[in-house]
Order: C-alpha cells, then structure tokens, then sequence
C-alpha cells in the first residue's frame, strides 16, 4: 500500500479519513465526501485549459463530468517531484464497451450535451494564434497522395514483403474511399468550419472513446477531458460513429438513429454534416498504416502491421457498401 505524500493533502482544504493506491491515483474519504487525486501526465496549460473548461460546461448545466477542486492557494493542480495532481470529486463508474445499443446513443446524446454547452468557452489564457485545427481537406489530399506515393514504390520491388503485397491487391478499393471522401467536401467549407470553432470557442473532447465514459448509478457520464481543446466538433461526433460502425456490422440504419439523437440536443449544420460524411467514409485505418510504412525506414519492420491489415479486410466490403450509401442519402 502507498501513503499518500502528506506535503500533497497539506495542499487542500481537507481532512482525510482514509486513502487508497489505484493505478498511480489516490481514492480519499474526507470529511466533504469522496475525491480523486488523479496522477496526470499532461502539462500544466493543459490542466488550467481543462479546469476552465469543466467549470463553463457546469456553469452551462452540464453536470456528467466530476468538478476539479482547487488548492488553498486556487491551484487546480499540485506537483510532487515535477509529477502533477488534480483532485476531483469520485463515483465508482462501470466501463461501457460500446455493445448495448441503448447505451451506445445515451454516449451519443451525452456527446452532444457536451458540444451544446461547450460553446463560447472563455479562454482569455490562449491565444488565437496557438489554436492549431486540423485541415481535413488538405488531410484528405495529402493522405491521397501518400497512397499513389506507396504503389509506385512498391510496385517495382523483385521482392516484396507481405504487406507490400498485401497493399497492392486491395489499395484500389481503399484509394476509391480516399477519393469518395474528398468529393464530399471543399477547401472554402472546411476552413470557414476551422474559422468558426476559433471564433466560437468550441469545446471539443479529441479523445471520445469507450474509455472516456462510464456509467455511474445508472447514467452516462464523462470519466475525463484531459486532452479537450478548442476544435471543430464534429471530429468528435465522427470518432465515435466510425467506431460504432465498425462494431456493429457498419449498420447504416442504426448510424441515421444515432444522428437523430444527436441532431435532436445539436443540430448539424449543412458545412458540418458533409465534413462528417467525409469523415465517415475516409478509411483512415488504412491511411494511417500508409503513412506509418512511408515512414518506416527498414521495410521489413512493418511486417507487425500485417495483423493489422488482415483485421481491417474483414469488414472492407462492408465499408465500401455503408460508405457509397452514406454519401448518397446523409
């Protein structure tokens, strides 16, 4: 069992009863209930940016996300040995693996409640200039263009490795997506969208998978924000959809229910709404391996990517069926 550092608690303005040692965090029972002091490994703009951020969703009613509490001296952190704290308010919460379908649009409409109350965040400590959005139009292109980069290296090649040989047989039908995805959008709508979430302050997650969230006595909440900054939204809402996709047999019909919800607290706009197709349809699996092998300066490293690559050729008809359905009725 590890004691708890007595120079962190002398820190806050509490009194511990008892503490516990959980995966480099601290459980406490103190005389204002139960609180976490949670080991963050992200720097300190980061941990002011978050405490902002959860302050203005709950000013704003978004109470599924615990509050970070300051120190006596209105810190949201404290360090030991250069290593950062924060301490939040704790509910045991139960993991949520993205099966229960009821479950699945509870963190879809919990999504959307996030993005809805994280709007005109005020973030007098970031400077606009320092707000960096991802392009996705220049993404798109560029990740094209790696594609058609990798088959002309290849294709020469008298001894190819597995995934080379691989990539040449089925690239076609993932260059197809790449393309299809890039038709959804233009340069002038994907920038006016980057503009928008700067000039909007938008709150985004980043990070919204199945281990974001839990359940806690029986409703949906947000486990952490620590990588939340200001971005376009919908990268979030994509993140999500493509991975319930993926899990559910890339079923159209239950992608439209989950919009609904969404779109019932959220409404999308029209730039938005064809930046998430392309989201949707982009094979980014396939893009990312593209990219990583281009990097890879031994190609016979890349042989751990062939798993991979086989797991992601399960469901390529699938994909390729739900993608030209998506692009021609969402």
């Amino acid at each position: 069992m590890r004691n708890i550092p007595r120079d962190l608690l002398s820190e806050y303005d509490l009194e511990v009863y008892k503490s516990q040692y959980n995966r480099s965090n601290f459980i406490l029972d103190t005389n204002k209930g139960k609180y976490i002091l949670r080991k963050v490994n992200i720097q300190t703009s980061q941990i002011i940016f978050m405490y902002t951020a959860i302050n203005h969703l709950r000013k704003n009613g978004f109470m599924q996300i615990g509050a970070i509490y300051p120190t006596k001296k209105n810190s949201p952190f404290v360090q030991n040995f250069n290593q950062n704290y924060i301490l939040q308010s704790y509910k045991t919460s139960l993991e949520i693996e993205f099966k229960n379908k009821e479950d699945i649009k509870e963190i879809v409409k919990l999504l959307a409640n996030f993005h809805k109350c994280g709007l005109n965040l005020e973030t007098s400590n970031i400077l606009d200039n320092s707000i960096h959005i991802k392009d996705i139009y220049s993404y798109f292109s560029k990740r094209i263009k790696e594609t058609h980069a990798l088959k002309k290296n290849i294709q020469p090649l008298s001894q190819k490795t597995e995934f080379e040989i691989m990539f040449l047989k089925d690239y076609k039908d993932y260059l197809y997506l790449e393309n299809l995805a890039l038709m959804c959008i233009d340069e002038n709508s994907c920038n006016a969208l980057i503009e928008i979430a700067k000039t909007n302050k938008t709150l985004a997650h980043n990070e919204y998978k199945y281990h974001s969230v839990g359940k806690i006595d029986n409703e949906i909440h947000l486990i952490n924000i620590d990588k939340c900054g200001i971005n376009m939204q919908i990268n979030d809402l994509s993140s999500i959809l493509a991975k319930v996709m993926q899990k559910n047999e890339w079923d159209t019909k239950f992608l439209s229910v989950l919009l609904e919800e969404y779109e019932q607290i959220k409404p999308l706009s029209l730039e938005e709404k064809a930046v998430l197709k392309a989201l949707l349809i982009f094979p980014e699996k396939f893009a990312s391996m593209c990219n990583n092998y281009l990097q890879c300066k031994r190609r016979n490293n890349y042989s751990m990517f062939s798993v991979k690559w086989e797991n992601m050729l399960v469901y390529k008809e699938k994909q390729l069926k739900a993608s030209n359905y998506i692009k021609e009725n969402f």
